[in-house]
Order: C-alpha cells, then sequence, then structure tokens
C-alpha cells in the first residue's frame, strides 16, 4: 500500500507491504529517504510539525513499532506527518523559482512579482463542514459497484439532497445516468430529458443537486485522484456550487488479503476550480497523479506555477482535495426500487414486485421512492404535471387520487 508522508520539506510517498508493521514502515523510510531511526519521530496529527521540541512527547499515536499499520488507523493513501532534525532536498529536485535566480541588483517590485506568477496553496478547511448519506441510497450504489460489475470499470452518479445554514450536505438520493466507463475513466450523460426529469422529482421534493460520486476500478495506481478525476471534480463544484461534494468509492487489499471497501469524501480547492474554469489543466494521455497546468494566457510557459518555493508545471493532485467528514442519516424517502441505467432490470415486473411487497401500505408510502417516482416520470403514461401530483402526495404524505392508482396499477398488471 501507498503512505503519504508530510515533513517540513515537503510531501513524498513511501510504499509498503499491506500487512506491514510501523517498525516496516519506519525501516522503509530510513531506506528510501535517508532520515535515521533515532531521528524519525511519525504521527497522524499535523501538528507534529509545528510543534515545540518540549511537547513532542505528546505525540504517542505511532511508536508501538511491533503494531500493524492498518491496527494503528494508517490505510492505503493515508497522511502520515514525519518529523526529523535537519534539512533534506525533496526528491526528485526541481530548479529554483525564476525571482530565486535573478542576478544579484537585478530590480522587480512586489506588484509585478505577484502579478507574473500563480501560486499553488492548499485549502484549510472545504465549505461543506460534512456530507452525510441516507444509508440505503449509500449501499445501492456500494452494492452495485461492489457485485455486479466487481470495480472492474469506474462507475458515477449524481447525488441529490439538501444544504443546511451550516454548511452540512445531506445526500438523499443517487441518480445514475447513462455513461461510458473503463477501468481509467468515466464520462456520465449529461443534460438529457432523464436528467432533467430527474431534476423536475427532486426539485417537488426540496432537494437539489449537492454533488457527484464515482467508483474507482481495481486497476492498480499510486495516487489517490487522476487529473481527469480533479478536472471532474471541479466541473461539478463549478456548476453545483461551492458546498458541492465527490463521493469516492474504492476497493483495496485488507490485512488479510481480502479486498476492503472504501468511501471518502472530498472537495477540491477554490483555486483548482478558478484554474479548471480558465483552462489551465492539459489532458494527459494515462491517469497520473499529478496534473499539467499551462497558463492559456502564455501557453509556452512550463512552470507557470509556484509550488513549496519552486517554478514547476505539474502540481502534485494532492495539493487540490479537501476531505469532508462523511455521516449517514434515514432519508424522507425510500432508495429500494432497481435504479435506472444498470445491468439489471428496471420495469413493468420490477413495479409489480415492489407495490405488491407494500399493499398494507397507503398508497403515497408505495410511491415513496425517488427511483420509483422517476421511473413513472419516463412512462408516456403522464404528464409532468401529473408527476408533480404523484411527487406532491409521496412528500406531504397525503392521499394519491384513485384515477392515478388505477393508472399505475393497471401499468404493473395488479
Amino acid at each position: 500500500m501507498i503512505v503519504r508522508l508530510r515533513s517540513r520539506d515537503g510531501l513524498e510517498r513511501i510504499e509498503v507491504d499491506n500487512g506491514a508493521t510501523l517498525g516496516g514502515l519506519k525501516l522503509a523510510i530510513q531506506a528510501k529517504l535517508g532520515v535515521p531511526l533515532d531521528d524519525m519521530l511519525l504521527s497522524k496529527n499535523p501538528a507534529l510539525l509545528t510543534a515545540k521540541e518540549d511537547a513532542l512527547g505528546g505525540f504517542t499515536d505511532l511508536l508501538d513499532n511491533h503494531a500493524g499499520l492498518q491496527q494503528l488507523g494508517v490505510t492505503h493513501g493515508d497522511m502520515v506527518f514525519l518529523l526529523y532534525h535537519f534539512e533534506r532536498e525533496v526528491a526528485p529536485a526541481v530548479r529554483k523559482a525564476d525571482w530565486e535566480r535573478r542576478p544579484f541588483g537585478a530590480h522587480m517590485d512586489v506588484a509585478t512579482m505577484v502579478a507574473a506568477q500563480t501560486r499553488i496553496e492548499r485549502q484549510d478547511a472545504p465549505h461543506a463542514a460534512s456530507a452525510s448519506f441516507d444509508f440505503a441510497a449509500a449501499n445501492a450504489f456500494q452494492s452495485y459497484v461492489s457485485s455486479a460489475i466487481a470495480f472492474s470499470i469506474k462507475r458515477g452518479g449524481i447525488m441529490y439532497g439538501t444544504v443546511d445554514e451550516e454548511g452540512n450536505v445531506f445526500v438523499n438520493a443517487i441518480y445514475e445516468p447513462p455513461q461510458q466507463g473503463s477501468a481509467d475513466s468515466l464520462q456520465l450523460e449529461r443534460g438529457t430529458e432523464e436528467e432533467q426529469k430527474a431534476d423536475f422529482v427532486a426539485e417537488r421534493l426540496g432537494w437539489k443537486k449537492v454533488g457527484w460520486i464515482f467508483a474507482q476500478s481495481t486497476k492498480e495506481r499510486d495516487f489517490i485522484m487522476s487529473s481527469e478525476e480533479i478536472c471532474q471534480m471541479a466541473a461539478v463544484q463549478d456548476e453545483m456550487g461551492e458546498h458541492a461534494v465527490t463521493a469516492v468509492v474504492a476497493t483495496w487489499p485488507g490485512e488479510d488479503g481480502t479486498p476492503e471497501v472504501h468511501f471518502e469524501v472530498f472537495q477540491v480547492s477554490d483555486q483548482c476550480v478558478k484554474l479548471w474554469r480558465e483552462g489551465w489543466f492539459q489532458a494527459q494521455e494515462e491517469p497520473a497523479g499529478t496534473s499539467t497546468l499551462r497558463n492559456p494566457k502564455d501557453p509556452k510557459d512550463e512552470t507557470p506555477v509556484i509550488v513549496a518555493s519552486k517554478d514547476q508545471g505539474e502540481v502534485d493532485n494532492d495539493y487540490f482535495l479537501v476531505p469532508v467528514a462523511v455521516k449517514d442519516h434515514e432519508g424522507p424517502l425510500e432508495n429500494k426500487f432497481p435504479v435506472e441505467n444498470r445491468l439489471l432490470p428496471q420495469g413493468i415486473a420490477e413495479l409489480k414486485q415492489h407495490l405488491q411487497a407494500r399493499r398494507a401500505a397507503p398508497y403515497w408510502a408505495r410511491l415513496a421512492d425517488f427511483h420509483l417516482l422517476l421511473f413513472l416520470a419516463r412512462q408516456p403514461n403522464f404528464e409532468i404535471t401529473e408527476i408533480g401530483v404523484l411527487v406532491d402526495a409521496a412528500r406531504d404524505k397525503l392521499p394519491v387520487p384513485e384515477g392515478f392508482q388505477i393508472i399505475i396499477d393497471s401499468m404493473a398488471g395488479l
């Protein structure tokens, strides 16, 4: 597995076995980075890098060299903070910034220097205070990519829900549009008539688009997000607003080698969204953990940005990522009806089965499922205004007009 190391000198990666111990990680750091074991302190707490010497004794979370990394809460892709007491040049070495190489006495005022440079900076906190998922909605997506397609290709969906005044995002349903996915890439078909009907149902429920979700494939990678994924995240936030989030479902080997499913949520920084909007990101032939940036106003400049005081043309995608806390809740509607645009069927037989399983419930409760309401909206039997009546009944727990009940039961063959 890959462990990301953040020291005072920069960001690096170390690869260790999935069942490695803390001691094994330390030996790998000594061998690859040249940090002596007796001058090495590790912690998952970022405060380690700014702590005073007399406070270092308080960082005790990563001290047991015999303990497994996963036992200590360190899994693939996690960030671990590394402290030592000397200066290092983080490989690969890059040339100094242009302003550092100016001849002695050369003049450049601050305004000119700032105007000519774009500094890539981390964003400390996300706009979304948290992201809470309806358990059934998240489980339906996760189960499908795990069992039906076995993470062989990427799969995605658009998330609908609400955002409260504190910036907490609540995901109540996941719409899966027609899409083209491979092990490396994913393209959702957007702006379709079906998506417009999904928007109508969601808006009638008092929901809006709050982000998207995608599953990464099992194809081996040594990075968290590819450049394509970073750009897609930026596009979603640019479209849906600063609180829009990205949920990522992936599978990694556990301690015993058995695959484990991981569910994480991120945003990209405001700066990333701005750079994407202005056209700085360049297309890449192969997925990578870095993004190639070029200033559209000066495309010949191969090092248009400053990262950690260095002129560079590529940026580690980790610089753009901002983690979001994950929670769960029970949403106002069910998410049990088969989901659209999957390999699994969604049709009249499934409608009949769904209604029969809830025959004892009020009719509004039988319809109170986002995917069922979207299914009905796609049928020629109903006008969109009539779907509004059905959505209102499910939302407000009101009786469904008898005429609509007869039409739906007739469609289902009941």
